[in-house]
């Protein structure tokens, strides 16, 4: 699962790569990317019930989770409420408690403080490319990766398919994560793989050791030279390790 305002292309670097060894299901989370947005409050619950309800529907009783930064939130939420669904997790980025004391850089804080969902749309729609380029460029360390290609697939996909209302909601909706879930972490019971990029500067490295403390037993994998999103950046390494936890034998 991608996170918060992502699509399906952040996975593209993984799916020839992990599709030799398993299956995937690789998802647009409800309300995002090209899959549906109604009109409805987008809550942690909803979330969640939505993955459940995805999973049954493609017929996995059972399955490792990968998920990015609020998709490693919904993995958790998962694994949470039903943790006979859930095999592994693999958190990139993501998702401790407090998330938003953690959040660094410009972008997110201004839309979470804009007040009103009038306001929030209207700073959605006057994105252009130029704020693209900066909001990309902050994510990842080596700025080179965001070519004018990159920002137009990602401009493109706000103007033709974007939705403020599910993005808004999700907002307004967090502290619901920092009450009904956040402090159950310590409870997950899944063997769980953290990556990190060690030069993240939208939820800082701090924030992935602090989801590591919480999380009994995990393993945190910290990968140089990469930030928000290490899986699109540095993706040799990342896959390498999704592939040896997947093929390992864990004990709980």
């Amino acid at each position: 699962m991608h996170g918060y305002a992502g699509a399906i292309w952040n996975w593209e670097h993984q799916i020839e790569a992990l599709g030799q060894h398993v299956t995937l299901f690789i998802p647009d989370v409800l309300g995002q990317g090209l899959s549906d947005k109604p009109r409805l409050a987008y809550t942690p619950d909803l979330y969640v019930e939505w993955l459940h309800g995805f999973l049954k529907a493609i017929g996995l009783e059972r399955a490792a989770l990968i998920g990015h930064s609020m998709g490693a939130g919904l993995a958790l939420g998962l694994a949470l409420t039903h943790p006979d669904r859930v095999d592994r997790l693999i958190l990139i980025s993501g998702f401790p408690e407090g998330v938003l004391t953690h959040v660094r850089g410009p972008y997110l804080r201004f839309f979470a403080r804009a007040g009103s969902g009038l306001l929030f749309g209207l700073a959605y729609r006057l994105l252009g490319r130029r704020n693209f380029r900066k909001f990309l460029g902050g994510l990842v360390w080596d700025r080179s990766l965001v070519t004018p290609a990159v920002v137009e697939r990602a401009y493109q996909l706000r103007k033709q398919y974007g939705k403020a209302q599910p993005l808004w909601s999700s907002l307004e909706h967090v502290e619901e994560w920092e009450t009904r879930y956040a402090p159950r972490l310590s409870s997950v019971t899944a063997p769980t793989l953290l990556i990190w990029g060690h030069d993240d500067c939208f939820l800082p490295l701090s924030a992935g050791e602090a989801l590591h403390r919480t999380i009994p037993g995990s393993r945190l994998v910290v990968i140089p030279d990469a930030g928000h999103l290490p899986m699109w950046e540095r993706p040799d390494k990342v896959n390498r390790l999704i592939t040896e936890f997947l093929s390992s034998t864990i004990s709980s």
